[in-house]
């Protein structure tokens, strides 16, 4: 991967100097006008450029850029090598609060046919009952519900990516009770999200859907090295139309290996189970999630099948060697880069695997549309990464990742089970 002819770019764009003589010109420029009376602390440079109306409301400007190269030994389809730049994401939006009782934020993906992400509002006067409407991710996954800024690894969990619903429009309840060791959220969405939906219109995914999540911190109320852990546990509920299926499956660097072409018809039902742990500069998190699609009345004899079902799971662990508590964030390094330090570093690691197939077994597997027991594929994923937090608005980040399929033949190379692919990621957030 040739690093190097990217470097005057980086320089130019992302490199953490610029980033940071922007900052303070901007703080400059709102203390100047301050003692010039122009203004009385309406615009403000936070984490964010911010401007404020009056005690409890303000709106806060945001951007977020991510460019990736990427190299990998296998091919992403016949026509097109997986290496080179790719434009991981370029947003904009706007975040804040109105008289201290509603959250608002509105988030666009430049260049997009769908641009629109995140645009909902929250009324959170009270912490027991909050209730949140608009377009957001529903209620299911750890990792999904993690924003792409604070990621542990370049790429989401093939599981968290693939089976996890994503965003849909609905409305939710949420909020903490026990002295906020549990957590709940409960909503009803349109559909089962965009990650179940591909642009093939003649494929199916659930309809209107019922989600909740629950989370559990045991030691919230003590002041050690227990306090962060969280348990929690969710679910899905939808009905789902007579056809082929939008589940797929594809690895990080989107190469297809697997596409479920068996019957559906009835209900789909996910389940979900999620750890997290962070002690110190340590932590730990591992998930489990399941889709079970039913296939009523699809057999040849117009009698039920078993259940298509697509799951998987992740273990993953970072250590922050320059010190950092995980669970207080790593995108404000203690001795950020140019101001007395080098940033934050962090190794992590993770490994994974998401599978294919249905809930009977004892014959032989078929790749028929009727099949009782589906021969499907699984993917079990190796990254090892490193994290470079330079201050808190750049962001490097690379990853070595390893696939290894179940049945090669349906994957980006036939002749081959395993391969590596290689990541390297420059974010820049405002």
């Amino acid at each position: 991967m040739n690093f190097v002819i990217l470097w005057p770019v980086l320089t130019s764009i992302l490199w953490p100097s610029n980033v940071t003589t922007v900052a303070f010109t901007v703080d400059r420029a709102i203390v100047e006008q301050k003692k010039a009376g122009k203004t009385q602390e309406r615009v403000r440079w936070d984490d964010h450029l911010s401007v404020h109306f009056g005690k409890g409301t303000h709106v806060e400007l945001r951007g977020r850029f991510q460019g990736d190269l990427r190299e990998s030994d296998a091919l992403l389809d016949a026509a097109e090598d997986s290496s080179g730049l790719d434009i991981a994401r370029r947003r904009i939006g706007a975040a804040g609060e109105i008289r201290n009782a509603v959250d608002f934020q509105i988030e666009a993906e430049l260049g997009s046919d769908e641009p629109w992400r995140d645009v909902y509002a929250n009324y959170r006067q009270h912490p027991v009952l909050q209730v949140q409407g608009g377009q957001f991710k529903l209620p299911f996954s750890l990792d999904e519900n993690t924003s792409a800024t604070n990621l542990d690894f370049i790429y989401r969990s093939r599981a968290a990516s693939q089976l996890a619903p994503g965003r849909d429009l609905g409305i939710m309840v949420h909020g903490r009770v026990l002295e906020r060791r549990v957590g709940y959220e409960i909503g009803m969405f349109n559909h089962d999200g965009r990650n179940a939906r591909t642009a093939d219109s003649d494929r199916v995914y659930g309809g209107r859907t019922l989600a909740g999540r629950v989370t559990f911190q045991p030691f919230r109320a003590e002041k050690d090295w227990r306090s962060d852990l969280q348990i929690g546990a969710a679910f899905t509920a939808s009905p789902l139309d007579e056809g082929f299926s939008d589940l797929r499956g594809r690895t990080a660097l989107d190469a297809r290996f697997y596409r479920p072409n068996v019957w559906l018809a009835g209900e789909r039902r996910r389940i979900g189970a999620e750890l997290r742990w962070r002690p110190g500069p340590f932590s730990f998190k591992s998930e489990y999630m399941r889709v079970a699609d039913e296939r009523r009345d699809q057999s040849v004899y117009d009698t039920d099948l078993s259940p298509a079902i697509a799951d998987g799971w992740y273990v993953s662990g970072t250590w922050a060697l320059t010190g950092e508590a995980k669970a207080q964030g790593l995108d404000t390094p203690r001795r950020p880069l140019l101001r007395g330090g080098i940033g934050a570093i962090e190794l992590a690691a993770r490994i994974e695997r998401l599978s294919f197939g249905s809930a009977a077994d004892g014959e032989s597997p078929s790749e028929g549309p009727r099949a009782e027991v589906i021969a499907g594929n699984s993917d079990r994923v190796e990254t090892f990464g490193v994290n470079w937090y330079a201050n808190r608005w750049v962001k490097i980040q690379f990853n070595v990742v390893r696939d290894t399929l179940r049945d090669p033949l349906q994957g980006p190379l036939p002749e081959k089970a395993g391969y590596w692919s290689r990541v390297l990621r420059f974010q820049l957030s405002l």
